[in-house]
């Protein structure tokens, strides 16, 4: 039956040959293929193939342009008229492929290029801006560089397109808002504003009150002085960055959100509802002027619903002097990763009391030569080993990954603690890449008795 089923599929295939299909296919499914390639690939290609095809990108309306010789001069900070030549003839692309198109209206737009003040590159990349700009406009991406120490003054019209659904910005943008009278975008889900070096905080508030249904928001930017930001608050998901060392605090009531990640941020007294949260991802750190870990206890307690949760080195050496009692217990938490400083056994077994049905366990922690396997220091271990195996343990832990297994006297007493007192588990995956004697170490793991029968332990 096999042979037969073989034969007969060899048979079709053999007749098939040589048969075009691409051919058949109506041209608007060829130009929705085609949007998903950068705009110059699809005018190389399609100039290459049979003449029915040869101007089909002339009917596209979603168009990827990138000045990739440009980027490439400005991250090797060896940028020069050469540059400059080059992007003149990016320059006669774009304003080519932008004048010969048949369809007027443009859906989707993704621009990358750098800027600088000359009047031939200023004036292209407005041109292009505002061509793109109009009532049919869905999507728009736009990253600048400028090589010239000066920024990039964005077009405000572009903030008046009703339809517009997605918006992108990055790189050495400026804008600046007074108020929202010019602002229009009611079909704006999904605003990013990324790596923005000159981010006034007030029109970006400014630009919120603008976006009614806004649902997705990615932040990272260089705050130039101390910045307090508000977030809307029908937000679905949330992701912000702070990337330098100058303070933002957070102030936040958002009950819609199920995603949450932050970066670098600290907080003010404002952070209320968040128990829709479903997922987290928490890179903060305490504010230079206060060490106290009240603000992230704070952050805690409404996140206390979320299924899925990632603590980063900063988040995690904040909580080590937090009070067991303070912290807020996981209910609902099944998936945890943690980035420790260092390891500390002491947070890992507070940390599994306060999540009773967790079920996959995710470790980290940097390399610490101080940490040796002899080390008899009670800083990061028990004074006293406890009397009581928390719930996760005993019900619902079933996977453990340790990264960066380093072969210290805690980290032992850990995985002997779990793999003995672990009823269900079912699975710990331990990385030995940083053990000076793995052999040994795989010796003295595998020989801990277990507590769950159906335990698999694996050395990578």
């Amino acid at each position: 039956m096999a042979a037969n089923s073989n034969s007969k599929r060899h048979k079709a295939e053999e007749q098939n040959d040589g048969i075009d299909r691409i051919s058949s296919l109506p041209n608007s499914l060829l130009c929705y293929i085609l949007s998903f390639l950068p705009t110059k690939t699809c005018v190389s290609t399609m100039t290459l193939v049979s003449r029915r095809f040869r101007n089909l990108w002339k009917d596209l309306q979603t168009f990827d342009f990138c000045d990739n010789y440009g980027f490439e001069g400005y991250e090797n900070e060896d940028y020069d008229d050469e540059n400059i030549k080059e992007f003149m003839l990016f320059a006669i692309f774009v304003n080519a492929v932008l004048a010969l198109r048949r369809s007027r209206d443009i859906r989707k737009m993704s621009l990358s290029c750098i800027h600088h003040q000359r009047t031939t590159v200023a004036y292209s990349v407005n041109t292009w801006i505002r061509t793109a700009i109009g009532p049919h406009l869905e999507e728009f991406r736009l990253i600048v560089c400028c090589i010239d120490g000066l920024s990039f003054n964005l077009p405000l019209t572009l903030l008046s397109c009703a339809n517009l659904v997605s918006l992108c910005l990055g790189g050495d943008i400026l804008f600046q808002l007074q108020d929202s009278s010019g602002i229009c975008l009611h079909s704006l889900k999904v605003l990013q504003l990324l790596e923005i070096h000159h981010l006034d905080v007030n029109s970006v508030h400014i630009l919120f009150s603008g976006c009614p249904i806004l649902e997705n928001l990615e932040l990272s930017f260089f705050p130039e002085s101390f910045a307090r930001l508000c977030v809307p608050s029908y937000l679905k998901r949330l992701i912000i960055s702070v990337e330098n060392q100058v303070e933002a605090c957070l102030e936040i009531n958002a009950p819609g959100p199920k995603h949450l990640s932050l970066t670098n941020i600290t907080f003010g007294n404002a952070v209320g509802n968040l128990y829709n949260l479903e997922e987290a991802y928490l890179g903060v750190d305490s504010s230079p002027k206060s060490e106290s870990v009240d603000p992230l206890l704070n952050l805690l307690r409404p996140l206390s619903g979320v299924k899925r949760l990632e603590l980063h080195c900063s988040t995690t050496e904040w909580l080590f002097d937090a009070p067991f009692l303070h912290i807020p217990e996981f209910c609902h938490l099944f998936h945890l990763e943690v980035f420790l400083p260092s390891f500390n056994l002491k947070f890992l077994f507070d940390t599994l009391e306060k999540c009773p049905m967790l079920q996959t366990l995710m470790i980290n922690h940097r390399k610490d030569h101080s940490l040796v396997t002899d080390d008899s220091s009670h800083s990061y271990g028990w004074l006293v080993k406890p009397k009581t195996v928390p719930k996760c343990l005993v019900f619902h832990l079933t996977f453990i990954h340790f990264r960066a297994y380093q072969g210290n006297i805690h980290e032992l007493e850990f995985t002997s603690y779990v793999l003995q007192n672990g009823l269900v588990l079912k699975t710990m995956l331990i990385c030995d890449s940083w053990l000076k004697q793995p052999k040994k170490w795989k010796e003295i793991i595998s020989d801990i008795p277990r507590g769950s029968a159906m335990c698999q332990l694996e050395f990578y």
